[in-house]
C-alpha cells in the first residue's frame, strides 16, 4: 500500500500546485490489470491497484474544474525484476500471465495514452481478456483463476 497507492497519492497532493500552474497539466497513474480484476495469491497487490483505480477515478471528477486530466494505464506483467524481490518466491521464478511486455513497451504505451487524454487503457491483450472476462463471466473467471491454485 505504501508505494502502490500512498506514495503517487502524496506524490499528486505535492505537486498540486505546479500542476495548476502548468499548461495541459496530467496525472498519468500506473495501475494494473489487477486493478480491475483480483487473483488468487496476490491479494495484498491487487488491493493496492484497486485503491489506485477508486482513487484516480475520484479526483478525476474533483479536479476537473481545474483544468488537470487524470489518466490511467493498466499493464499486465512488466517483464521486470519483480519477482527476484518476492520474499517466498523460487529464484528464476518467472510469470505466467498472458500479454507480458517489456518495459519500454509499457513506457511508450502510457506516453501516447497521456498525449491522447486516453483516461483508461488497459494495456495488453491478456490483461483485457482477464477483465473481460470476470465482467461478464465472473463465475467462471473465479473457477478458472482457481484452477491455477491446485497447480501451485
Amino acid at each position: 500500500m505504501e508505494i502502490d497507492f500512498f506514495a503517487p497519492a502524496e506524490l499528486t497532493r505535492t505537486c498540486l500546485p505546479l500542476l495548476l500552474a502548468g499548461n495541459r497539466p496530467a496525472i498519468l497513474n500506473i495501475g494494473s490489470v489487477l486493478g480491475h480484476r483480483a487473483v488468487p495469491l496476490k491479494s495484498e497487490y491487487c488491493a493496492a491497484k484497486f485503491a489506485m483505480r477508486g482513487w484516480s477515478e475520484s479526483i478525476r471528477v474533483e479536479l476537473k474544474r481545474s483544468g488537470i486530466d487524470v489518466l490511467m494505464v493498466s499493464p499486465s506483467t512488466t517483464r521486470t525484476e519483480f519477482f527476484d524481490s518476492l520474499l517466498e518466491t523460487q529464484q528464476g521464478t518467472q510469470s505466467t500471465s498472458g500479454g507480458s511486455m517489456e518495459p519500454d513497451a509499457v513506457a511508450k504505451l502510457a506516453i501516447a495514452s497521456l498525449v491522447r487524454s486516453q483516461r483508461e487503457r488497459i494495456l495488453s491483450w491478456g490483461g483485457k481478456l482477464l477483465v473481460w472476462s470476470g465482467r461478464w463471466f465472473p463465475s467462471l473467471t473465479d473457477f478458472l483463476l482457481g484452477r491455477t491454485l491446485s497447480k501451485s
